[in-house]
């Protein structure tokens, strides 16, 4: 069995999710993704302790219906929101260390396996990175405890870079890793376009509709 780990995943409003995707899929089909997209990503790794950081009542409820811990917060942004809601996610489980996974990552299954795998390894100042395919975003980020207090998350443009500078400011050694499958996410209509993530969207979207 993998040692104890806190799992968090930011949730944005379903309403307001996959803005970018509005050319290709409908507002109903974009809220129905970024449901199915969370709920697989919430049960990616049986056994963790799960925190949805959001800021919307029906994520909340979403996130308590499915076993997760609501983390409410009250500021706008990715940034802001994990800044405010991580300390909440250590008060609750202080000595564990943090995996924060975006909320649309189709094949999150493979997070479990790549846990089980690294998790005995990990220690307080361990940090490992999945970055998306194009080496730009970080999918996927595990933080040691002991680095949590210093820790300043930097999402958006080019936010592998620059975690991968603020590892070094912290004197640790980040651990990347390249996986052929975590590294896709669905944030623009191109990545609609894989054809792993085509033999996908009938099982995320059984009711999308065709051309």
């Amino acid at each position: 069995m993998s040692k104890p780990v806190s799992l968090v995943v930011p949730v944005r409003a379903f309403d307001d999710a996959k803005s970018r995707l509005a050319d290709v899929l409908s507002p109903r089909e974009r809220r129905d993704l970024a449901r199915a997209c969370a709920e697989r990503v919430i049960g990616s790794i049986p056994g963790a302790d799960v925190f949805v950081v959001c800021d919307d009542d029906e994520v909340a409820r979403f996130a308590n219906d499915l076993g997760a811990t609501a983390i409410r917060v009250n500021v706008v942004g990715l940034n802001a929101a994990l800044t405010a809601g991580v300390p909440q996610v250590r008060a609750l489980a202080p000595h564990q260390p943090v995996i924060v996974a975006h909320a649309d990552l189709p094949f999150i299954d493979r997070l479990r396996a790549i846990w089980d795998d690294i998790s005995d390894d990990i220690d307080g100042r361990s940090l490992m990175i999945v970055p998306d395919r194009h080496r730009q975003g970080s999918n996927v980020v595990i933080i040691g405890n002991e680095l949590l207090d210093r820790w300043r998350f930097a999402y958006g443009e080019h936010s592998f870079e620059a975690h991968l500078h603020q590892a070094q400011d912290l004197g640790v050694d980040a651990m990347v890793v390249d996986d052929d499958l975590l590294s896709l996410d669905l944030d623009t209509p191109g990545d609609l376009e894989d054809p792993r993530i085509v033999a996908l969207l009938d099982q995320l979207l059984p009711n999308r509709r065709t051309a």
